[in-house]
């Protein structure tokens, strides 16, 4: 696992207002993140490695380094 900070670019990103809700429920609740932002990355943490558990993504190894 890579423990080193790595450099990051900000992209917006466009959240219905039903899910933007649902988030803010979700730090009221404490359970997933103090922040709608907190809470985003969470579940996407959790869609990521669940994504990979279920074979869903995988890289794929073309030769290529970079």
């Amino acid at each position: 696992m890579a423990t080193e900070k790595a450099e990051t670019d900000r992209v917006p990103v466009t959240l219905a207002l039903s899910t933007i809700a649902y988030m803010e429920r979700l730090v009221r609740q404490g359970t997933h993140g103090t922040s709608v932002p907190g809470v985003a990355r969470t579940l996407i943490e959790e869609g990521i490695r669940l994504a990979i558990k279920d074979g869903l993504l995988a890289i794929r190894d073309n030769g290529k380094t970079s």
